[in-house]
């Protein structure tokens, strides 16, 4: 009897070892925790390497109509295209509410030849046409990408247009990036790629999913590069992680090598190991040098990378839309290494004022309001001694946290490079107080009349009784006895205040001036009247400024 018990108790373990584990539906994988199952489905998005943590980890979601799960596959194999039906095999895994399968191995995944996709080959017309017709489907379009992408970036987003210039293209389609590219793919290349098509609500727009190590790029196809403008330092941010020309005067001081241009600050240069040999020849010679672009957080400063030295400190600037998909597809892998740095290029969603103390504020992925308009608080370091504009460009060096205080992710700051301001924004009295709360603390410019009451200037509507409290600059023309009593445009910064006669909250214009292009002393308001050149201090070069002819004439 104990004979045969033994015997019972190995089959069982051995049935238990070799038998086919059972092809369950997702939606009832709960049923099945801490077991081995199979699921048969679509694959219809991977990533490999989620964290950039080295590991030889894919994961990748499966649909099989009545739901969707992750694999976590380790030391994985192959993987197919998206849209090609798949079995996989591996654990349930149940943690704090979250429910997955894990597999190890080349075996976890399977498929046919007869499962691979047809996927129809589309013009990016075709999709713009009827972009409904295929909403779900695996597509396959080329086009020409439209920034650069870096070889190690997990997620990334792009646009596919018909043209390698954005001004010459007719069409665009926004594309998400899963998977690093595991290589340098430059702006304006032709790609082809082959993904999911689905409408994006947040940003009211169609975008297609794409697999980086399946973008198939042609090397035949030339690719423009362009030519830095020394006098344009603040756009080079438009052309971070591309290769670009860039031509000056070169400098080698102790083994530093700097371009310098016309106009703005030195570039570093990264000499490749060729341009190593060739350094006396060089030094101090104007010349052209190829490479590209990336932000030092070192030093805070643009670098010409000839050698592809790998560091730290080198970094090609990202979106902060980047970051922001990041944050979203995982915000616990982001949060959970806080001292990993990112560069992002964002614009200042709010005007923040001078201060010594660490200021709040936001970044957002737009200088200005659209729909699907994206926002992430930040910490901004101080002091600081000038304002931060709204809509003004930065390149920010920053790392992730978690804000107890407001429950959420921001950003912290740890050095800010500023860009490009923003025009100022016209105002008109019809708007009126409640809309002009849109613009308060910009740099704003308002047509009015310079009035004094009781010793204080206000600015006031012609023919009104509107006003808004005047503190011009010191050395105003604005307020001398030539131009009191003309209605002219005045730039200033508009604040809100407290008005203690009123007990109430005004408007003021703060360190307001009028224009006056050729500082000649006469506004650019009276030159237009008097009929004389507002970009001349003497027009007619008889060798009487401006304004003294004007001031002569009355």
């Amino acid at each position: 009897m104990f004979a045969i018990s033994l015997f019972l108790v190995a089959t069982l373990n051995w049935y238990a070892m070799v038998r086919e584990p059972s092809v369950v539906e997702i939606d009832d994988l709960t049923e099945y925790v801490n077991e081995v199952v199979k699921v048969e489905g679509t694959l219809i998005s991977w990533v490999e390497d989620p964290y950039n943590s080295g590991d030889d980890r894919l994961d990748a979601i499966i649909d099989d109509g009545t739901g969707v799960v992750e694999l976590r596959w380790y030391r994985p194999g192959d993987t197919p295209p998206i849209g090609t039906n798949v079995t996989i095999i591996g654990d349930v895994i149940n943690y704090e509410g979250r429910m997955w399968i894990q597999a190890l191995g080349a075996g976890a995944m399977s498929w046919k030849s007869s499962d691979l996709p047809d996927v129809p080959w589309l013009a990016i017309s075709d999709v713009a046409i009827d972009p409904e017709k295929f909403d779900g489907e695996i597509i396959q379009l080329t086009g020409f990408i439209s920034k650069s992408i870096a070889p190690d970036v997990a997620f990334g987003t792009a646009k596919l247009g018909d043209h390698p210039n954005y001004g010459n293209s007719e069409h665009q389609i926004s594309m998400t990036i899963h998977s690093s590219t595991e290589q340098w793919i430059e702006a304006g290349s032709k790609v082809t790629v082959q993904g999911v098509l689905s409408y994006q609500q947040r940003e009211l727009s169609w975008n297609l999913g794409v697999q980086g190590p399946e973008i198939m790029v042609d090397r035949n196809h030339p690719i423009e590069i362009p030519l830095l403008d020394w006098a344009s330092q603040s756009t080079w941010m438009y052309q971070s992680g591309r290769t670009v020309d860039v031509a000056g005067m070169l400098s080698i001081d102790n083994g530093t090598w700097e371009l310098t241009g016309s106009a703005g600050s030195p570039l570093c240069v990264i000499p490749s190991e060729d341009d190593l040999s060739m350094a006396e020849t060089w030094d101090g010679k104007a010349i052209k040098m190829r490479g590209r672009l990336v932000w030092n957080t070192a030093i805070s400063s643009w670098c010409l990378d000839k050698g592809g030295e790998d560091s730290e400190s080198l970094t090609a600037t990202s979106t902060i839309n980047d970051l922001l998909l990041m944050l979203s597809a995982n915000p616990i892998a982001a949060l959970s290494d806080p001292d990993t740095h990112y560069t992002v290029t964002a614009y200042m969603k709010y005007a923040v004022e001078p201060s010594v103390e660490d200021e709040s504020g936001y970044f957002a992925d737009s200088a200005g309001y659209t729909p699907g308009w994206t926002s992430i608080a930040v910490t901004i370091p101080g002091p600081r001694s000038t304002w931060l504009e709204a809509g003004q460009s930065v390149i920010a060096d920053v790392t992730v946290s978690w804000d107890d205080e407001n429950m959420r992710a921001e950003l912290l700051i740890h050095d800010l490079t500023e860009g490009d301001k923003m025009n100022p924004t016209t105002l008109l009295w019809s708007d009126g107080a409640t809309q002009w709360g849109y613009d308060k603390n910009k740099v704003v410019r308002l047509n009015g009349l310079a009035v004094e009451e009781n010793g204080t200037w206000f600015l006031s509507e012609p023919g009104s009784e509107k006003k808004v409290r005047l503190n011009a600059l010191g050395n105003s023309i604005g307020l001398d006895e030539l131009h009191l009593g003309t209605a002219m445009t005045w730039e200033g910064r508009l604040l809100q205040i407290e008005d203690s006669d009123s007990m109430a909250v005004i408007y003021s214009l703060e360190s307001a001036d009028v224009d006056d292009r050729d500082n000649d002393g006469l506004s650019d308001t009276l030159e237009n009247s008097f009929g004389t050149s507002s970009y001349s201090e003497d027009s007619d070069g008889d060798g009487t400024s401006d304004r003294q002819e004007y001031i002569d004439q009355q």
